[in-house]
């Protein structure tokens, strides 16, 4: 198979394209926030096991700061991703694509944790059901295949 060759990215264009899905992730979740911050108890869980029971907690204000650079660690990982890559090899698409669907996969389980303390009677009682990281793996590749289909080169 040849290798796709795409036309070179300047450093800006190639950080506002990483970033851009980090800023949007950052801002649903401060939107959700500030939605359920009168239903948010006094303290929110914001580690949970694989079976769905809550380990660690935070303030609501200290958990969205968390949230904020979990959002600003992987920005910095697949931005030096993205100036690392060979210019000419086709990557910079998979990885755009890929910045997107981790976004969205990591703002809809921060806001899945929201909501999820929102149900609780109290901070230590919460649980995010299992099945809520399948759906935030599902959010993941949804939004990677709908981004894969529309950065597609026409011919």
């Amino acid at each position: 198979m040849p290798v796709q060759h795409e036309p070179e990215v300047g450093a800006a264009r190639r950080t506002l394209l990483v970033a851009a899905p980090f800023v949007a992730g950052a801002a649903a979740v401060a939107v959700a926030f500030a939605a359920l911050h009168d239903a948010l108890p006094s303290k929110i869980a914001t580690h949970f096991t694989a079976d769905g029971t809550a380990t660690s907690f935070s303030s609501p204000g200290s958990a969205v700061a968390k949230y904020c650079l979990i959002f600003v660690v992987e920005f910095v990982g697949l931005l030096v991703a993205a100036f690392s890559i060979k210019h000419r090899t086709g990557g910079h698409r998979s990885l755009v694509v890929l910045c997107w669907a981790l976004a969205a996969a990591t703002a809809y389980g921060f806001i899945a944790d929201m909501q999820a303390s929102t149900q609780s009677p109290g901070s230590q009682a919460t649980a995010l059901p299992p099945y809520q990281f399948a759906i935030a793996a599902g959010v993941g590749v949804a939004v990677a295949v709908i981004g894969w289909v529309l950065s597609r080169r026409r011919s």
